[in-house]
């Protein structure tokens, strides 16, 4: 579990080439699925700042889930949430670019929670991934946004300055 810190989840295709699944931060459990099936890691996890958590091993998550059922079904509850963004995230990669965009901004900036983060850690190459467009067309989507003043774009993160202007622009 993470405790202090931003941890980028992705995959790498056989060529290499990463694609960002989410952005987990405090609170957030990382690495259940290997955890409770056993199997190797299904992502690769990399720190996007100064990150602190908890291990806890298989074996002892396994003893535990025993002795507090509660927690057990707290761990489907994560699981079946990851697996309704997924399939939120799949829908996100239709329809106008500039709707992609906002609304995956807005749901990384979020995480799940109520208060927004100041930056979206990811590249413009990582976002572009992610929504599914070029990073020609995420270029000029994020031109468009920023030109508003609803955006500021940084080397490595996007700092959303008006969020209701951008949810409001996203039909959100």
């Amino acid at each position: 579990m993470v405790s202090r810190g931003r941890v980028r989840v992705s995959r790498f295709s056989l060529g290499g080439e990463e694609t960002v699944l989410a952005v987990r931060g405090p609170g957030e459990i990382i690495g259940e699925l290997a955890a409770v099936d056993g199997r190797c890691r299904s992502a690769t996890l990399t720190a996007v700042d100064s990150v602190c958590g908890l291990v806890i091993t298989a074996r002892a998550l396994e003893a535990l889930c025993r002795v507090r059922p509660g927690i057990t079904w707290a761990m489907l509850t994560v699981v079946a949430s990851r697996q309704r963004a997924m399939v939120d995230q799949q829908e996100l990669r239709t329809g106008p670019s500039l709707h992609r965009v906002g609304a995956m901004l807005l749901d990384l900036a979020h995480r799940g929670a109520d208060d927004l983060i100041a930056t979206v850690p990811l590249t413009q190459r990582e976002l572009a991934g992610i929504v599914g467009i070029s990073r020609e067309t995420l270029a000029r989507t994020l031109k468009v946004l920023r030109d508003s003043g609803i955006i500021l774009t940084r080397r490595n993160g996007i700092e959303i300055l008006r969020e209701e202007e951008l949810r409001a622009l996203c039909g959100i």
